[in-house]
């Protein structure tokens, strides 16, 4: 570690140290030695250790938000954007440890803070969704009704107790999930069925858009469909 540190970086050190161990088992004493650091300068931060850590927390969360916005508006089309915006949340995940998860869990406002990146990230992803319907990206649905599913499952996937029963990591259970979410929302996922007259079915009941459509929206359907998993897919 470098002997002096910018303010910066000497907060993502101890954001870092906090995401791989929680705070629960760390005195300040034992921080300041790890960063080797003075404990006045931790308490720069914030008065006692539980405040330090929400800090933290919120500056974790802050920052992938803000990293998601941005790699999403580095790409040309909506299913490359929404692709990136989900997988940073995945990536993100990685970093999170079961320690750190538990004493989110125990804290009101470190909770409270994780609640408002996870309700930050499905408005948005809301956003997109009713995006992607306009363009025929996705089947028709509302964006809203779509993110409070997301939200609904992304409070209760985070849980460390249903983690542990599963025997996933919250990456592997994000991702699993995000994988669910977009095969369901894929176009070409509804229900398609070719009529006497070579045309397809496409549009679920009550519907006022055209419940017909040819080869030719089919056909471009299947390939936004695949770019999107292309885009989603990882190596």
């Amino acid at each position: 570690m470098k002997k002096t540190l910018t303010d910066d970086e000497f907060l993502d050190t101890l954001m870092e140290l906090v995401l791989a161990e929680g705070i629960r088992n760390l005195t300040i004493g034992e921080i300041a030695a790890r960063l080797r650091c003075s404990r006045r300068r931790l308490y720069e931060i914030a008065q006692t250790k539980e405040e330090i850590f929400c800090a933290m927390v919120d500056r974790f969360f802050r920052g992938v938000l803000d990293k998601g916005e941005a790699l999403a508006g580095e790409k040309h089309d909506l299913p490359a954007a929404i692709a990136a915006y989900l997988d940073e949340g995945v990536k993100a995940g990685a970093r999170i440890s079961v320690g750190f998860l538990n004493d989110v869990e125990e804290s009101e406002a470190a909770r409270a803070s994780f609640d408002h990146y996870q309700q930050t990230r499905t408005l948005r992803l809301a956003e997109q969704v009713d995006e992607g319907v306009r363009t025929g990206v996705f089947i028709p649905c509302h964006g809203r009704v779509v993110s409070e599913v997301i939200l609904g499952a992304a409070l209760r996937l985070r849980r460390p107790g249903f983690l542990s029963d599963a025997g996933l990591t919250i990456e592997e259970a994000f991702q699993e999930f995000y994988r669910l979410l977009l095969s369901g929302l894929l176009a070409q996922a509804s229900k398609l069925a070719p009529d006497p007259e070579g045309l397809v079915l496409a549009d679920p009941p009550g519907r006022t858009a055209p419940a017909r459509r040819g080869k030719r929206a089919k056909a471009r359907n299947t390939d936004l469909d695949k770019k999107l998993l292309e885009a989603w897919n990882r190596d």
